[in-house]
């Protein structure tokens, strides 16, 4: 369902992802340092808060339009104190990117018609690519070398994770290659704002949810969407954000969760989902079933829940609300947690064939379901799972992605234990193909139409 309709034309399939490719013509080189962040709660990038976006809160009702001054809320989570603006709010529109956007080209890659029969005719190792969402692991310090991204492309992975270590790729021509493939992978970064806001060299900064928790929600939407056109520009179709973790007394999440209140959560991280959605952008829903309230962060080490009785009530109420209201516009992410009452001992969620039931038939959700980050994560590695096992479980679970750092050489690893997986009925074809007709559905459909 599409809420937002100005009067602008449909976009074509894949118009979104096209716009990836033309990224080679947006910037220079540019050099960032620290390394790259998928779901940490460590502070990686702090941004000073004299350089937020804050865009002003504008209601929009039968012609006319008025600006209100952004609401305020307090705060009840542990740890996390409560933020309001020190500022009065500006009136004037958001700040333009820091850099120029690109020239969008004036033709690309779309989908063909047939494109998801030609998909599941597609042999198996192709199909399996499809599957992965893959970031790079360079090594500390280091930018990612181009060609590491052209030979992921190559491979035809369905999913490129784009963080602080490959603004360089944005100048390179390697990338130009993935504008051949009939279907191209859709690219992804975290941008929740805050300390999880992995390209604040080339973007606006935000600042964390916890703060934009204080604004008007119109003022929230307003600012996603103009850092969703600036993801979009720069050829990023896919947001990992925002978070629908409820948050607890001592959140392992801090100021990345935006309220201990599941109806706040769902008012205030509804609008940043929206506000990506306006710009075109898919919002990604996480961490499913909900980590606002776990015993650690998962980064470091496994992290556990309070019962499911209990998630019930409280953690799963945003994801069941705003899945069902934007399921078809979005993604969700599933996280590596312990789930007293649903998952098996020494199993995370994410590997749980039990957390698809609860996802598909509970909550009825029958987008594409993508895992948190499998190759370097505590709650992974620290169970002695290596990435080749935790992607063919995360897949045998019923995700349809699967995310993980890595390279070529890794890459073609993970698809030789999947092809045998299929060959021996540890993985299923039908399971296979029931994932491929999700990904190859989301993409076709163009997701967020601008």
């Amino acid at each position: 369902m599409q809420l937002f309709d100005r009067g602008r034309s449909p976009r074509s399939p894949f118009r979104a992802v096209t716009a990836a490719w033309c990224v080679p013509f947006l910037i220079s080189v540019v050099s960032c340092g620290g390394p790259d962040e998928v779901d940490t709660g460590t502070s990686k990038a702090a941004a000073p808060s004299s350089s937020t976006v804050a865009p002003a809160a504008v209601t929009i009702s039968a012609g006319a339009t008025d600006v209100t001054e952004p609401g305020a809320t307090d705060s009840t989570d542990g740890g996390a104190p409560s933020v309001a603006p020190t500022a009065a709010p500006s009136t004037d529109p958001p700040a333009a990117p820091s850099t120029d956007p690109p020239t969008k080209p004036t033709s690309g890659p779309a989908a063909a018609p047939g494109a998801l029969d030609e998909a599941l005719a597609w042999p198996m190792r192709q199909k399996l690519a499809q599957l992965m969402f893959t970031g790079f692991n360079s090594g500390p310090g280091a930018e990612t070398d181009p060609a590491q991204a052209k030979a992921l492309i190559d491979l035809g992975v369905g999913g490129l994770f784009v963080g602080r270590k490959e603004v360089n790729l944005f100048g390179s021509d390697a990338l130009l290659d993935a504008r051949k493939n009939a279907v191209p992978p859709l690219v992804a970064t975290d941008g929740e704002g805050g300390q999880v806001d992995v390209l604040p060299e080339i973007m606006d900064v935000l600042p964390a949810a916890r703060e934009m928790a204080a604004w008007d929600p119109s003022r929230i939407q307003e600012a996603a969407s103009v850092r969703g056109t600036q993801l979009l520009e720069r050829g990023i179709d896919v947001d990992f954000a925002p978070l629908l973790d409820v948050a607890g007394g001592a959140s392992p999440l801090g100021d990345r969760t935006w309220s201990s209140d599941p109806q706040e959560v769902i008012r205030t991280a509804g609008a940043f989902a929206e506000g990506l959605c306006q710009s075109g952008v898919m919002p990604t829903f996480k961490h499913f079933p909900g980590h606002g309230r776990a015993d650690a962060h998962g980064d470091d080490a496994p992290a556990r829940t309070p019962p499911l009785e209990d998630m019930q009530q409280l953690d799963l109420v945003p994801f069941r609300q705003l899945l069902s209201s934007m399921g078809d516009r979005s993604l969700v992410m599933t996280g590596h947690l312990d789930v007293p009452g649903l998952t098996a001992s020494g199993t995370p969620f994410s590997l749980d064939p039990n957390a698809m039931t609860l996802l598909r038939d509970d909550l009825g959700y029958d987008g594409v379901a993508v895992t948190d980050e499998l190759a370097e994560m505590g709650a992974i590695t620290q169970r002695g799972i290596s990435v080749p096992d935790a992607v063919e479980r995360a897949l045998i679970a019923g995700n349809d992605m699967a995310l993980y750092f890595g390279d070529a050489k890794q890459l073609g690893d993970v698809l030789d234990q999947l092809e045998e997986a299929v060959s021996v009925g540890r993985l299923s074809m039908e399971r296979v193909d029931q994932s491929l007709t999700r990904v190859i559905t989301l993409k076709a459909s163009g997701g967020c139409s601008v």
